[in-house]
């Protein structure tokens, strides 16, 4: 009989203190910029037949029983232990879900970013959501995985999406050099390595070529105690205008229309 991993204390203080401080639907929420990222993204029920398409293409892989060999760089998986996986079992647990990818769509359609860069490709389904968000942007997503790489640009290639462009191996290589090669990006969505020290880093990075409008997301914000107080850090930089957590993921901004540092809580 399988080992079942239960949530760790720090966890669970973490999931009932966010439950208790977080607003819902945008309530309390006084700045302006903050309340329009409520109305049209984090809380925006507005359809997008690009949902409907790229939901099913989720369930294909929930039921995709092809097994891949996946060499993990980062802090590995909680629930997806072995090197070896089934593609259903990944997609079921190691990657974003209909909600959070939704709302980086929505973020690319509404600031109409440009440039996304993606640290974490894993099977590819979050980086359609990126590049079909707007299909004259650039999408830069980053794997460990030789593996994950080629099986995330079979999945690109079957739905003609051509506006990203994979990258395989270690970030603290492959970060920096694609930082030299750009002038600024407009998302980043950081969904790796979950190690304290090494989400700093990409975040230090990512702060040398942040713009404006510029958004940095992290995911798995309360995935570990040590990924909790990264978190803390981040929120904290000076740069840092307004910080939104929704638990599961953490959503810093740098605009400097904010003149009072901002940390919101939502609730999804």
């Amino acid at each position: 009989m399988p080992l079942v991993r239960l949530p760790d204390f720090k966890q669970i203080s973490s999931f009932i203190r966010h439950f208790f401080i977080s607003s819902a639907g945008g309530h309390g929420v006084h700045s302006p910029f903050a309340y329009r990222l409520c109305e049209e993204v984090f809380y925006n029920n507005n359809f997008f037949y690009e949902f409907e398409h790229l939901e099913t293409r989720r369930a294909e892989l929930q039921k995709n029983n092809t097994t891949l060999n996946v060499e993990d760089l980062g802090a590995g998986s909680k629930l997806l232990p072995n090197t070896t996986r089934k593609v259903s079992s990944i997609a079921k647990n190691g990657i974003s879900n209909k909600v959070q990818s939704q709302i980086l769509f929505r973020l690319i359609n509404y600031f109409d970013y440009k440039t996304t860069i993606e640290l974490g490709t894993s099977l590819g389904l979050n980086t359609l959501y990126l590049a079909r968000a707007n299909k004259n942007g650039k999408v830069f997503s980053l794997e460990g995985s030789k593996n994950l790489i080629a099986f995330a640009s079979e999945q690109a290639r079957k739905i003609n999406t051509h506006n990203i462009e994979f990258i395989a191996g270690n970030f603290d290589q492959r970060l920096p050099e694609l930082l030299n090669t750009i002038q600024t990006f407009d998302l980043a969505y950081v969904d790796g390595n979950h190690h304290r020290e090494a989400t700093l880093r990409y975040f230090h990075y990512l702060l040398e070529k942040v713009n404006e409008q510029s958004c940095i997301v992290f995911d798995d914000i309360h995935w570990s105690h040590e990924m909790s107080i990264a978190w803390e850090e981040i929120k904290q930089h000076p740069s840092v205008r307004l910080s939104i957590d929704t638990y599961s993921s953490g959503y810093v901004f740098f605009r400097s229309e904010l003149k009072e540092k901002q940390h919101l809580h939502f609730w999804l």
